[in-house]
């Protein structure tokens, strides 16, 4: 789930702006835009995102009813549009259909139902279904993506366009490719999998500080005792708290450290996932983050963080996860060295 608030005042304008808030251009998608109602005017903003992939969306969320349905209910939404991204209008119909039955897993007032084959300036959109007391058109054409208030965020805080697809961003996620020569990555895996933590502080303080110089200074080096930090929580989250004092930097290098973990350890390249996902929503990278983090459950489900991390997003609390973790890392870091 992707977080934003902005009021918007169309359904070419909420279509436009989806781009920049997932990260990327979905595809064969059901996209739900949730709503608040402001109390004094009476406004709708434009809150968090949720997508489901088209195919399966219903079995998904007929299986997962009561979930859904609770989740909506924790972040007290007051109301949803739907939007259907595919050419294919029989699977746009059935979705459609469902969504207004009393099968239905949503809880906030449905205020449409809305069909476009792909998200790109000028494509046309067309209502399936709108609330009776609606007093939106029944067709019109998305706006300038380019242009939308999501898309220039993204751009501000990151410098990136919108990745293509999804599958662009797990592609990104699933690549093992480094620069480290092969004889020396084997040792920096050998390494880090043999490693046990020195009892002498200022050793840990040594690596930690080797690790953290990565953000500034890319190096196999780095690497090296990134990985090593890596294997055990309570290394772990200082090291997360420094990346996130420099979110950009930290994201650039966290992402090198798990291309370099090798696809045969899944409980590593798990960790390093999340900590892509942390990473990235503490940069605004919302898409990013809500792929990467469930990306980080499939590689491994019996880890913790991981699965923290996806849960914190999935119930819409992605803006605090940054937050939370820095929190933590930063405590255990007193503790480790200071104590």
């Amino acid at each position: 789930m992707s977080n934003y608030s902005q009021t918007l005042t169309s359904h070419g304008e909420i279509l436009a702006n989806i781009p920049g808030i997932l990260g990327f251009y979905p595809q064969d998608s059901l996209v739900f835009a949730f709503f608040k109602q402001d109390s004094d005017t009476h406004s709708l903003s434009l809150g968090p995102l949720a997508r489901l992939d088209l195919d399966g969306a219903i079995q998904q969320l007929t299986e997962d009813r009561e979930k859904f349905a609770a989740w909506t209910e924790t972040l007290d939404l007051d109301a949803v549009a739907a939007y259907v991204i595919t050419d294919d209008m029989v699977e746009a119909d059935a979705a459609a259909h469902f969504l207004c039955s009393e099968d239905s897993p949503l809880r906030s007032e449905v205020l449409a139902v809305i069909q476009t084959s792909e998200i790109t300036a000028g494509t046309a959109w067309c209502a399936m279904y709108l609330h009776p007391n609606s007093c939106e058109p029944q067709a019109g054409r998305i706006s300038n993506i380019h242009a939308s208030a999501a898309l220039q965020q993204l751009l501000e805080q990151t410098g990136d366009l919108p990745a293509l697809s999804r599958e662009e961003i797990e592609n990104r996620l699933n690549s093992t490719e480094h620069d480290i020569d092969a004889a020396e990555h084997e040792d920096i895996i050998e390494d880090a999998l043999a490693y046990v933590p020195p009892i002498f502080r200022d050793v840990l303080q040594r690596e930690y500080e080797q690790a953290a110089a990565g953000m500034t200074q890319p190096s196999a080096r780095a690497i090296r005792s990134a990985l090593k930090w890596f294997t055990t929580p309570r290394l772990r989250d200082p090291l997360l708290a420094a990346l996130l004092e420099e979110p950009q930097a930290g994201l650039k290098f966290a992402e090198q450290v798990m291309r370099a973990v090798p696809a045969h350890w899944p409980g590593m390249r798990a960790q390093l996932t999340a900590t892509v996902a942390v990473l990235a929503q503490a940069t605004g990278q919302t898409g990013l983050a809500g792929v990467a983090a469930h990306r980080a459950t499939e590689i491994s489900s019996k880890e913790t963080f991981p699965s923290l991390v996806a849960k914190l997003i999935d119930i819409g609390e992605g803006s605090r996860l940054a937050e939370v973790v820095h929190e933590g890392g930063a405590q255990a870091r007193v503790q480790l060295f200071e104590n």
